[in-house]
């Protein structure tokens, strides 16, 4: 990845004519920021390309001051004193950053005047980061109880009942879906996806609220998950859309509530660990 140094003039429609240029080029932003200090505005994007990056805008009569290699980290966002951490052992290393920005994997990306020097400590970072990481690993039975007598001896003679268990838990009733011949009053594994994803929404969204300052009181959700079969019978998840309505308390701030949604997907388990797109269309009011 490259970050470049774009020079500004302070007037309207200069940001504009970046993302024009970059659009012409067929590059695309994965990150970056834009300030006016001193009257003069400066940039910082960055890209896969660097070298079509700058033809792009230098073609247009945009100034690129600098074109750079970065470090790319994924710190840890529930750890306080990540970004101190990381910039003190970088400094430690006779480093200077000189600019900090996201990209739009909510990765931390660092532009720095030494990039030889900094690359060691990164990596080793990583390293410890790896080597620390904390590894969960959850158990569950599932128990086949459609037999009728017959086993699977035919398509029509078993049913698809059977009970998802976790020791310490309640008993999860389960079945196919009643176009595979299942029972309609058992939840299937379709209907569990789904929960999972909004289940796992609702409470990074709740924990996110909490340690920003906004005071959520209800939270009701109705998501939904599009399956595509195909002709040999077998099919796919293609899209699960979740539309969670939230009340939050008089006085919060309805901005940020509606934000923390985005966050919040960023940091799903679930959604991060699925190949299909999981929307969330979120409607925030107050109490």
């Amino acid at each position: 990845m490259r970050d470049l140094t774009i020079a500004l003039e302070n007037r309207p429609g200069a940001l504009a004519e970046v993302g024009e240029a970059l659009q012409r080029g067929g590059v695309s932003v994965e990150g970056g920021g834009a300030f006016v200090v001193n009257n003069q505005g400066v940039a910082h994007f960055l890209v896969q390309d660097g070298a079509a990056a700058r033809r792009a805008l230098e073609s247009a009569g945009i100034r690129v001051l600098e074109e750079r290699e970065v470090l790319v980290q994924r710190l840890i966002q529930s750890e306080p004193g990540q970004l101190g951490k990381i910039s003190r052992r970088i400094a430690q290393a006779g480093v200077n950053i000189e600019a900090l920005y996201s990209d739009h994997e909510q990765q931390l990306i660092l532009v720095v005047d030494d990039i030889a020097a900094a690359k060691p400590v990164s990596e080793a970072w990583m390293r410890e980061r790896e080597q620390t990481a904390k590894q969960r690993s959850y158990e569950v039975h599932v128990e086949w109880t459609g037999s009728r007598g017959e086993g699977t001896r035919s398509y029509r003679n078993y049913g698809r009942e059977h009970t998802i268990l976790s020791s310490g838990k309640p008993p999860i009733p389960g079945s196919s879906d009643p176009a595979f011949r299942g029972d309609a009053t058992r939840y299937n594994p379709e209907e569990l996806l789904v929960a999972s994803l909004s289940a796992c929404h609702m409470l990074w969204y709740l924990h996110l609220c909490a340690v920003n300052r906004v005071t959520v009181v209800g939270y009701h959700d109705e998501g939904r998950g599009l399956l595509r079969e195909d002709a040999g019978g077998s099919g796919e998840f293609v899209r699960v859309l979740l539309r969670p309505r939230v009340r939050i308390a008089p006085g919060m701030d309805r901005k940020r509530a509606i934000e923390l949604h985005e966050e919040a997907h960023r940091c799903c388990f679930i959604a991060k660990s699925v190949n299909f797109p999981v929307e969330i269309i979120p409607e925030v009011f107050e109490t």
